[in-house]
């Protein structure tokens, strides 16, 4: 069966590309980082969706091309906060030591970006979420 693309010229609906901070956990550092990944919009208005695209950040394609997430909710008194968590889990994957313990053992990377709570898609994170991340991760 033949395969064929089609050229389609950029509009007004084109897609634009972006970039926010989020928090990596990386196997070959000590320690997470704040660091800033890709996203892709529809418009430049700042209600706009962001779609992030994590294969900028987790590396190691060649071995395991899937990237997983997950969405988790924490709450905080009568605050609600939304993270999305990326990772890549397989066993020929390097041992995160950030995110390994005693009795379990994380093999390769993770990154978790926050939710906007009125958009639903992914939003920068500020200094408080950068703890909120960290307590989330280790647990």
């Amino acid at each position: 069966m033949v395969n064929t693309r089609t050229y389609i010229l950029p509009t007004s609906s084109a897609s634009y590309l972006n970039s926010l901070f989020c928090r990596l956990y990386s196997a070959s550092w000590s320690r997470p980082h704040q660091v800033t990944m890709l996203t892709r919009c529809s418009d430049r208005s700042r209600n706009t969706k962001r779609f992030p695209i994590p294969k900028s950040l987790l590396n190691d394609a060649s071995v395991q091309p899937y990237i997983h997430n997950c969405f988790v909710t924490l709450h905080e008194g009568r605050h609600i906060y939304q993270f999305c968590i990326f990772f890549k889990r397989y066993c020929h994957l390097r041992i995160n030591t950030l995110l390994s313990s005693s009795d379990n053992v994380f093999r390769g990377n993770a990154a978790i970006t926050r939710v906007g709570t009125s958009t639903g898609s992914v939003v920068n994170m500020r200094a408080r979420d950068n703890a909120l991340a960290d307590f989330i991760m280790y647990k």
